[in-house]
């Protein structure tokens, strides 16, 4: 049988003495040291480790190259009845089943750090076709590619700057 960490007799005590366990089936919370994910963290074997993986490894041995996964949905739960190993793709369903799951901050227009291109310039190329202007003339002006105001021009980039009304000439 491999071991499951080095020394375990110390790795339980060390481990043990870092969790608050209320009952063996509640949640067993790391006490100490967060990570910026919200995972509980320690140093053993001169790195730093999550606690649930710390406590997989411990109670349960090697996960296999798979990640640790938290049925139970809390990031410092330890316990190792609360834990298997699995794929992202099962952590990511179960971030959605404990509604844990947080998308990231959608990002448009001048926010997204590659834009050349600012709310008002978009609005200003959106106003440039309505009036008939070429893509060629209008990349030239604004010095960004052809594709780029074909983009614009689609509603695929830059959708969120309102397209003004086109202009009619009207005849008395």
């Amino acid at each position: 049988m491999s071991q499951r960490v080095s020394d375990p007799a110390a790795a339980i005590q060390y481990f043990l003495q870092r969790v608050d366990i209320p009952s063996l089936d509640a949640c067993w919370t790391w006490k100490l040291s967060v990570g910026g994910p919200g995972y509980g963290q320690l140093f053993w074997d001169k790195k730093v480790q999550t606690a649930h993986r710390f406590a997989y490894k411990l109670f349960k041995g090697d996960p296999a190259g798979k990640q640790v996964n938290h049925r139970c949905g809390n990031r410092r739960c330890c316990n190792p009845a609360h834990l298997y190993a699995g794929t992202q793709l099962q952590n990511f369903q179960d971030m959605l089943s404990h509604g844990t799951h947080v998308p990231p901050p959608l990002k448009r227009g001048s926010e997204v750090g590659t834009s050349k291109l600012t709310e008002e310039q978009a609005a200003q190329i959106k106003q440039g076709l309505a009036q008939g202007m070429t893509g060629v003339e209008l990349a030239r002006r604004f010095n960004v590619s052809v594709s780029t105001i074909s983009l614009i021009r689609r509603g695929i980039r830059w959708a969120h700057i309102s397209t003004p009304p086109r202009q009619h000439s009207s005849m008395h």
